[in-house]
């Protein structure tokens, strides 16, 4: 009977055994990075390679490129880490502009819509010339390959001002929540890689980080020609208070970006919030704004539309008789997606397969 009972538990014990086996087994294949860190007027690599960690202090471009495909020389990061920030973000006459959108780590299904619309080409170089592409918010999150995104963006935003474009990667609320320690949505699989690298979670994207550094220098409010563009939206409480781009811009660079920074004032607290630009989702859920509210904000920001993305829809979608224009198509699910394409004027939904739909 006691014999019996031992194999009876074993039995149930084997299941367990295997998983946490195979959990192992996962855990130590992972492959991360790399997190490019300053030290001084040097830089330190850090990466995980099946479930390795591995480092190279001062690394030089022939390496980035043969190990990471990232062909920029060390220097670039250190120009940047020193440039300081321009808070005010107005751009005109843009000849063409595209607009992606809560991307959270779907680095394939980003790069086949960049390369479909001749944003990129096939070896994920800039092809845009003088175009403009923005990168509305949400690049982190959810997603396992979230390092690969800000990767391809920090490039192509080097590339595109060497041909005379721009690249603007504005800050969404997931940016904002890992900068505050809010872990919740963040792939387990950038936990793993921590503690493999013997660093803490918010390490990733510290201030002495190369990609920390570049994201608490991203915008939250721009204006490109006649677009208001913003994460998630202007809220009539947030043009109760009149503040403009400049002043936000500013602010979150300044005041909440900065991990140092943990005690907010009343103007912060409100930019952080529900009814701030990285949350509001007023646009979509009831009660909606007038028309003269949403004309209000267009007029006070001297605009005539306001992109937002944040809130997922099923396609890129015109809303308050084109007051409106919703870009959050749904990328995070990685099934489909879409991007927004502006050319003389006209709008239109690009597809993964290179088509253009008139919006």
């Amino acid at each position: 009977m006691k014999f019996s009972l031992k194999i009876l538990l074993l039995l149930v014990c084997i299941p367990f055994l295997v998983g946490s086996v195979v959990a192992q087994n996962q855990g130590n294949a992972i492959s991360e990075g790399p997190y490019i860190f300053f030290q001084g007027d040097q830089v330190n690599v850090k990466w995980v390679e099946n479930g390795q960690m591995k480092e190279n202090l001062n690394p030089d471009l022939g390496f980035l490129r043969s190990e990471f495909n990232l062909g920029l020389d060390p220097k670039v990061f250190l120009e940047k880490k020193e440039k300081e920030v321009d808070f005010f973000q107005e751009y005109k006459n843009v000849p063409n502009l595209v607009v992606i959108s809560d991307i959270h780590g779907q680095y394939g299904l980003s790069v086949e819509l960049l390369k479909a619309h001749g944003i990129i080409d096939e070896n994920t170089d800039w092809k845009y010339g003088k175009g403009h592409l923005v990168v509305n918010g949400d690049i982190l999150g959810r997603g396992d390959m979230v390092t690969e995104v800000l990767w391809l963006v920090y490039k192509l935003e080097h590339q595109a001002k060497a041909q005379g474009g721009k690249v603007h990667f504005l800050i969404g609320n997931h940016e904002l929540m890992f900068i505050e320690s809010d872990f919740r949505f963040l792939n387990e699989k950038y936990v793993g890689a921590t503690k493999l690298m013997g660093i803490r979670t918010s390490d990733l994207y510290a201030e002495n980080a190369v990609l920390g550094n570049w994201l608490r220098k991203r915008p939250v409010i721009i204006t490109i020609d006649d677009l208001l563009i913003t994460h998630a939206g202007i809220s009539p409480s947030f043009l109760q208070r009149k503040l403009p781009a400049k002043k936000v811009n500013k602010q979150f660079y300044s005041h909440i970006l900065k991990s140092s920074s943990r005690r907010k004032n009343a103007l912060q607290t409100f930019l952080t919030s529900d009814e701030g630009p990285l949350w509001y989702r007023g646009y979509f859920v009831e009660p909606l704004p007038s028309t003269q509210i949403l004309d209000d904000v267009l007029d006070f920001f001297e605009s005539k539309k306001i992109i937002v993305g944040h809130t997922s829809l099923r396609s890129i979608t015109s809303l308050f008789e084109g007051r409106v224009i919703g870009v959050d198509g749904n990328i995070k699910e990685g099934v489909t997606g879409e991007i927004l394409i502006i050319e003389n004027g006209e709008s239109f939904r690009g597809g993964r397969n290179g088509s253009r739909i008139k919006l």
